[in-house]
């Protein structure tokens, strides 16, 4: 059966990624919408300079109004490009980056006066740490657990609902909440809080509950109780790969950090001559050819690690894809 996709315009600009990698299969939902959500997310964080959001914007939004009959396929990424811009400015307002600290470095060098734009949540070089990488990934991999629940259920598998998605649920969840209460890990990873002892001790439980229960079903196509078994404990040592993933959003850290350290880096180098003629001549040269670079690159940077964190983390819990575009 061939498929056509139909979004609303926040999600349909997405449609293009989606189609990179493959069309829905027949029993499976178009993954747009909920993708479209974390797409915008995650790529603003990954860049967070709101000057490059800014040029993404009117660069995008210029050649939509300008040039209305393009090509259906080219507009919807013009437009997916546009959304990224607009999370882009939001994630660089929270951090305090225009342009990484251009405004503060052309203060105090041209004027000779201090002017310091503030974050309005927290400059992530100073403090990377707050920066809630992993709890973003957790958001995303049970957000794809709960589509896989979803198709099961529209599909009357109930019970695959329950062994495929709930005791993976239970299983994580509870070991999370386990860590949390250890003050080891919440000072491993600079939290200001741990859960009570009592709250740990529920979550070992229903991790234990959900661990039991992956052993038990994970091999439930096989009708020999040996192959069972054994399939049964394959599946719970899948279990490790939740924590690779998890990890591996630790690309939103690193990237949103290289981001603002090359900017200011080029900053600081044109501002090396010092508040003369061929002193300006000479930053205006290194901001418009570093920021290109930096822009240009960080740019490809968060695109390619966007469709990554889609195409392994978050579609690897419930998308098979395999269906053939509609094309009359």
């Amino acid at each position: 059966v061939p498929v056509k996709l139909k979004n609303n315009k926040f999600a349909a600009p997405v449609e293009g990624v989606l189609e990179s990698y493959s069309m829905p299969g027949k029993h499976e939902i178009d993954p747009s919408g909920i993708m479209a959500v974390f797409y915008y997310f995650l790529f603003g964080m990954m860049l967070s300079d709101a000057g490059y959001g800014l040029v993404m914007v009117l660069g995008c939004g210029i050649i939509l109004h300008k040039f209305k009959n393009m090509e259906e396929g080219l507009r919807k990424t013009l437009t997916m490009f546009l959304y990224c811009g607009i999370s882009t400015i939001f994630w660089g307002i929270l951090f305090g980056s225009f342009f990484g600290d251009a405004i503060t470095v052309i203060a105090k060098t041209f004027f000779n006066t201090d002017i310091v734009i503030p974050p309005l949540w927290f400059t992530p070089v100073d403090e990377p740490m707050r920066l809630f990488s992993f709890l973003v990934g957790i958001i995303h991999l049970f957000a794809g657990l709960g589509a896989q629940f979803y198709q099961l259920a529209k599909q009357g598998k109930w019970l695959d609902a329950i062994y495929d998605v709930v005791f993976w649920y239970l299983l994580v969840g509870g070991a999370i909440i386990y860590l949390l209460s250890m003050q080891m890990f919440a000072d491993m990873v600079a939290l200001s809080f741990t859960l009570p002892a009592s709250v740990g001790t529920a979550g070992i439980i229903a991790a234990g509950i959900g661990a039991v229960g992956i052993v038990l079903t994970s091999g439930r196509s096989s009708k020999s109780i040996g192959k069972r078994f054994l399939k049964g404990l394959y599946g719970l040592y899948g279990g490790s790969s939740y924590l690779s993933d998890i990890l591996s959003y630790s690309r939103l850290l690193a990237l949103g950090l290289a981001t603002g350290v090359i900017a200011s880096v080029f900053n600081q180098m044109g501002a090396m001559p010092g508040n003369n003629p061929l002193g300006v001549i000479i930053f205006i040269f290194a901001f418009v050819v570093g920021h290109t670079l930096n822009i240009g690159i960080n740019v490809l940077g968060a695109y390619v690690h966007t469709n990554r964190l889609q195409f392994v983390e978050f579609f690897g819990k419930f998308f098979e894809g395999g269906g053939r575009k509609f094309a009359p």
